[in-house]
């Protein structure tokens, strides 16, 4: 896996299938507070009764996107990670409480951005899986961004998708088939849970590393496939989490939880300290190695929890 592989962004996936999905379905409305360019634009020129854009109101986007789901509307509200904070007490009372089909993506989830510390978020997951009667996705790349976006247009309820801000490798070349939990490679020696950014850093490990261990993606975050977690913790007797979120209320965290209920096991977590994440920029080298998440520190962790067995 050292090989060049394609950039794409998942911002780019969500906003292709929003509209695929738009031109075939008069329901979708699309609610902006000043961002969304694309997925905006394309509203504005084939569509605009339904687009709603209330600037730099995030909390106010909230609030009118479980009104439009009130009156049978699938509003998709799209914003930067860190607002939600800015638009969590209108989340919960308005959409939450009630369970309105309002489709959440937000993007620059992670440790890269240049918009400093206050825009780099690692602490979304935490943010959306509290919150009752929601669904939570995170995909590894471009295309499992349209898949899970597919997903949530056939919930029925709020969900959350958590999309990175910049280019991140395909795992995929082409659209997969919706599961909660897949199996990317399989091994003995331990299993390494992951999402997001981190399953291609997982697969470059096992193979830069030659490692005999599973790599396991799970881009349904809530509800957890709780089961399969649990039979391929039993499998293989050690576990690996790598997130590229704070080990604190994200998929570690429940990971651990679960285990810790069901089946006991030795486990290592790969996530971002507690800490905000500073600017960085695209030809910086080794971003995920700063933080602690690399490929390489998901080797020493697998070597680590092997002898723990």
């Amino acid at each position: 896996m050292t090989e060049q592989v394609p950039l794409m962004k998942m911002r780019q996936g969500y906003g292709d299938t929003v509209i695929e999905l738009a031109k075939k379905d008069e329901k979708i409305v699309f609610v902006s507070a000043d961002c969304g360019a694309n997925e905006r634009k394309w509203f504005y020129d084939n569509a605009r009764e339904r687009l709603v854009e209330t600037g730099i109101a995030e909390a106010n986007s909230a609030a009118i996107a479980a009104g439009l789901a009130s009156e049978g509307y699938k509003p998709y509200l799209l914003n930067f990670a860190y607002l939600l904070g800015r638009m969590y007490n209108q989340i919960s009372q308005s959409i939450s409480e009630d369970a309105y089909p309002v489709s959440i993506a937000a993007y620059y989830g992670g440790v890269w951005g240049t918009g400093g510390r206050s825009h780099n978020c690692v602490t979304d997951l935490s943010m959306m899986r509290a919150f009752p009667n929601f669904y939570v996705y995170a995909p590894a790349d471009y295309w499992e961004t349209k898949t899970l976006i597919r997903k949530v247009d056939q919930l029925g309820g709020p969900s959350y998708v958590r999309l990175s801000g910049v280019p991140t490798p395909t795992v995929y070349s082409q659209e997969p088939e919706f599961s909660p939990l897949r199996i990317q490679e399989e091994g003995s020696d331990c299993t390494i849970f992951c999402h997001g950014t981190m399953v291609y850093e997982s697969l470059k490990a096992r193979k830069v590393h030659n490692l005999n261990c599973s790599v396991v993606n799970i881009p349904q975050i809530k509800p957890l496939p709780e089961d399969q977690i649990v039979r391929e913790a039993k499998r293989t007797g050690a576990v690996i989490v790598a997130e590229e979120h704070s080990f604190i209320g994200g998929l570690a965290e429940a990971i651990a939880l679960l285990l810790a209920e069901k089946y006991p096991v030795p486990i290592k977590k790969i996530c971002v300290n507690d800490l905000f994440p500073l600017s960085t920029r695209m030809e910086e080298e080794d971003i995920y190695g700063k933080y602690g998440i690399s490929f390489n520190n998901i080797a020493k962790a697998v070597d680590q929890v092997i002898k723990q067995k």
